[in-house]
């Protein structure tokens, strides 16, 4: 089993937007170096940390929805990270792995939007029942609350109770607006079983098939307010059940892989009063449900179609304050109220007096994504023509971009000048950390030297992976969307990642492990970096991919057979692309250079080089700052009606 969360962190690289994680415990982790890290920082063995699983899925209902392979992929990410022979030092850790004293805040694991039904089932519990005095039912007895009760751990559960000048003791006893902000004087808990829909249910669904159905298992605290749910008008049981934050869930989503029928779990609710001790007002087993959770399941799908992310609260068992003798127990404000469930976790939330006429906390993440995407919208900008250019710092203003091959050369000359354009963002790929760091270094110095300002803002981030394979480009991208863009967008991807190969032989001569090697990573990476990337650009209807190719590609090196055919490859990928999404706003331009002096040339027999540099009328090499600007107008809004194209930087070589 895996067990969904959705939190904040502290890192200087994440967003106020929620990351979706796995919550491990400090015991999981096998590694001595990472257990001497925690020890050494007095975590203690029971404390949560988050394996960031937002690479496989953005929120709890998508990632439930996909079912069992992504339940695999997390399950390797956890064994991956928690393996005795990884370092704390991995950038696999430092990607992945979420440590306790990051984590700033633990939201409810679906998010209000995420639910699209929240259902709840009453006198479900055989001993429940026995308290009241009541028969077991003979069918469910099935109520609502809303996506909008949903609150999170550790946020507050309001009263708005009456004061003692007050003349009404709840809010349903008039049909105005009261002088107070009156709701309630019963206010009262219910700890229950909570299930998460994982995919859609059909309608009329057998119990025998409907477990498939049900994703995972969280915690749910059913706050009523009892005076409107049984007092109100006769009994207001919508109002007495769906106020704001009426329905705190989490902390986390349990997938249990063989949690069948509701088992034989311990469900706990316990109270803390202020001054006083800690008492356990709830204590049963859910072997004790009335219907199991298929049978529920399959219940409501004669009814309704039940979608992934749905809620049904399966009811509590008792000890629920308004039933208590020979008094009834209702909460106040500071009162702390722990509903446990035994596989899933502790959800703990404080009673305030009322919220305010601030937003609830609950609110916080989706508010924050809205934020951002005002300060750092990104393009597009509407750009007038009529009206020039825009200033070049100002090109690619608040931009997220991703460079491949950034470590040195074309790629680190590109990143720079993006970042002097004004991009938020960029995202260095390449193959080895140690280097990513150092030119992630070296570029934040030159960017503030070149500026000349005091801005502390880091640009650059450096991101170690193999372009080769596509499931570590996947991931790497989705980490660049999830944690290090201000809104969930990449705007542009720079692909500059490549290798020359052997040279200076004849066709017949070439090895064929090379030739793979060259294609795998000149044309492969290319074309696994543009099916990473396209998903976020067709969501945000906006994108410019640049290729760097190379003039080898459009008329062929003599000697250099391997590199002459990735880069053509890349031309012709280029070009299908641009005409495959020019009408989702997204451009795809190749540039081909002829000889750039780089390290890559430098590394050259210089009898190749001067083959290469005789062929151009200007009778030098390219520079690296020639290409980036070249790039930079490619990569901005004023190229958009250029697409699928080839752009000459040849110095005259060619000119077609």
């Amino acid at each position: 089993m895996v067990k969904l969360a959705r939190i904040q962190t502290s890192s200087p690289t994440a967003t106020k937007s929620p990351i979706l994680a796995c919550q491990i415990i400090s015991s999981s982790f096998q590694s001595s170096e990472i257990q001497i890290y925690l020890n050494e920082n007095g975590i203690p063995p029971a404390a949560a940390h988050y394996v960031d699983v937002s690479s496989i899925a953005s929120t709890a209902s998508e990632f439930l929805s996909l079912g069992s392979p992504a339940l695999a992929k997390a399950k390797d990410l956890i064994d991956r990270v928690t393996s005795a022979d990884i370092s704390l030092r991995s950038p696999f850790i430092s990607m992945n792995v979420i440590f306790h004293e990051k984590v700033t805040r633990i939201l409810s694991p679906l998010g209000p939007s995420e639910v699209g039904k929240f259902l709840c089932i009453g006198m479900n519990y055989v001993d429940h029942c026995e308290e009241q005095g009541l028969q077991v039912p003979k069918v469910p007895l099935v109520f609502s609350k809303f996506g909008s009760c949903i609150t999170g751990p550790d946020d507050g559960i309001p009263i708005y109770g009456p004061s003692v000048k007050s003349t009404v003791t709840h809010g349903g006893m008039t049909a105005t607006l009261d002088e107070e902000p009156v709701v309630t004087s019963k206010l009262d808990y219910e700890v229950e079983l909570g299930i998460v829909i994982g995919s859609t249910v059909p309608r009329f669904t057998s119990a025998k098939d409907a477990i498939k159905y049900i994703g995972g298992y969280t915690v749910v605290h059913d706050v009523s307010a009892r005076d409107l749910q049984l007092e109100a008008n006769g009994g207001q049981w919508l109002l007495g059940k769906a106020g704001d934050n009426y329905a705190p869930i989490g902390p986390v989503i349990t997938t249990f892989d063989e949690f069948v029928n509701g088992g034989d779990l311990r469900i706990e609710c316990r109270l803390a009063r202020r001054g006083g001790d800690k008492i356990t007002v709830q204590s049963s087993s859910t072997s004790n449900l009335v219907f199991s959770t298929p049978q529920i399941v399959s219940y409501l799908s004669k009814f309704m179609t039940l979608h992934p992310g749905d809620i049904i609260a399966t009811g509590t068992p008792p000890g629920v304050g308004c039933f208590r003798k020979p008094n009834p127990l209702y909460l106040k404000e500071g009162d702390v109220v722990e509903c446990e469930i035994e596989g899933i976790g502790i959800l703990r939330n404080t009673v305030v007096e009322q919220l305010g006429l601030e937003t609830s906390k609950s609110d916080i993440d989706s508010i924050a994504a809205v934020e951002a995407s005002v300060v750092l919208r990104g393009p597009p900008s509407k750009i007038d023509p009529s009206n020039g250019s825009l200033p070049q710092k100002y090109r690619l203003k608040n931009s997220v971009c991703i460079v491949t091959g950034a470590a040195r050369g074309i790629g680190f000359g590109i990143a720079l000048r993006l970042a002097l354009e004004g991009a938020a963002i960029v995202a260095l790929i390449d193959v080895r950390q140690n280097e990513l760091d150092d030119a992630a270094s070296r570029l934040e110095r030159e960017l503030r030297h070149t500026l000349g300002n005091e801005d502390t803002r880091i640009v650059f981030y450096g991101l170690a992976c193999d372009v080769t394979k596509l499931e570590e480009v996947t991931n790497t991208f989705r980490h660049v969307a999830a944690n290090l863009s201000p809104n969930n967008r990449i705007d542009i991807l720079v692909q500059a990642a490549g290798i020359v190969g052997q040279t200076n032989r004849m066709t017949h001569q070439v090895e064929p492990e090379d030739f793979d090697l060259v294609m795998s990573v000149n044309v492969k990476g290319i074309f696994n970096g543009c099916h990473a990337c396209l998903p976020f650009m067709l969501e945000q209807n906006y994108g410019r991919i640049i290729n760097i190719a190379s003039i080898a590609g459009k008329e062929g090196n003599a000697g250099m057979l391997a590199y002459s055919t990735s880069k053509a490859a890349v031309i012709g990928l280029t070009k299908t692309i641009g005409k495959e999404y020019a009408l989702n706003g997204i451009t795809c331009n190749a540039i081909a250079p002829a000889v750039v002096r780089t390290k890559m040339v430098d590394d050259m027999p210089e009898e190749q080089v001067k083959y290469m540099t005789d062929k151009i009328p200007m009778k030098r090499c390219g520079k690296v700052e020639e290409i980036a600007a070249l790039v930079a107008f490619v990569a901005s809004e004023e190229a958009g009606f250029t697409t699928g194209f080839c752009w000459d930087a040849t110095g005259g070589r060619s000119v077609y």
